[in-house]
């Protein structure tokens, strides 16, 4: 990942190149932040591959596409330590993410100022079960393994304090939900231009 370094040093305006995403793991009852490339948020990269051949699509073999994720073409409850561990999986501290957010907070208008920096998948391994939430790319929520529940849904706001806590959502500060805020900001601006074209 070319912008890593960028990344992992101070909070910059080139925080994410907008091909990388961060993700959200759960297992063994452990929250993980994640970046990676988007397509491996991806976890069965054979159905994913399928689809494309199915719909006339050349593209590389199996093994090929695995080979960028340490060789695993399925990612799920047998291999989830081995995909954590994958030099292509980077590791984000909550903090860090937090303060990247507070950085821009002031200035956002909205969500999408800052979108970025949220998640775009769940990835709970202890329930067998994906949740997807993004605007754009790949439908990642059809390729879980067999087993696997897959949904495109709101997890950030929909999910249980058991599964998703608050202490482990970073946009929660001193008990202000951030990400509830900017879309509050959003709406009042979205109608604010609504009421100028009115009149």
């Amino acid at each position: 990942m070319a912008t890593l370094d960028k990344f992992l040093g101070p909070a910059s305006p080139d925080l994410l190149d907008p091909d990388y995403a961060v993700a959200v793991a759960r297992y063994n009852g452990d929250i993980y932040w994640l970046l990676s490339d988007r397509d491996n948020w991806v976890l069965d990269l054979k159905k994913w591959r399928d689809d494309f051949v199915a719909a006339g699509h050349q593209v590389p073999e199996l093994n090929e596409a695995a080979a960028q994720r340490s060789g695993i073409a399925t990612v799920d409850q047998d291999t989830v330590e081995e995909f954590l561990s994958a030099p292509v999986i980077h590791k984000l501290k909550l903090q860090f993410l937090r303060q990247a957010l507070l950085e821009r907070y002031p200035n956002a208008q909205s969500w999408w100022d800052v979108g970025f920096l949220f998640p775009i998948a769940f990835i709970d391994f202890d329930n067998k079960r994906f949740a997807a939430f993004y605007h754009n790319g790949p439908r990642l929520e059809r390729y879980v393994p067999d087993g696997w529940t897959g949904e495109l849904v709101d997890f950030a706001n929909s999910y249980s304090e058991d599964v998703f806590p608050a202490k482990d959502k970073f946009w929660i500060v001193d008990g202000r939900d951030l990400l509830q805020e900017l879309n509050e900001r959003g709406r009042a601006l979205e109608a604010s231009r609504a009421k100028k074209t009115d009149d």
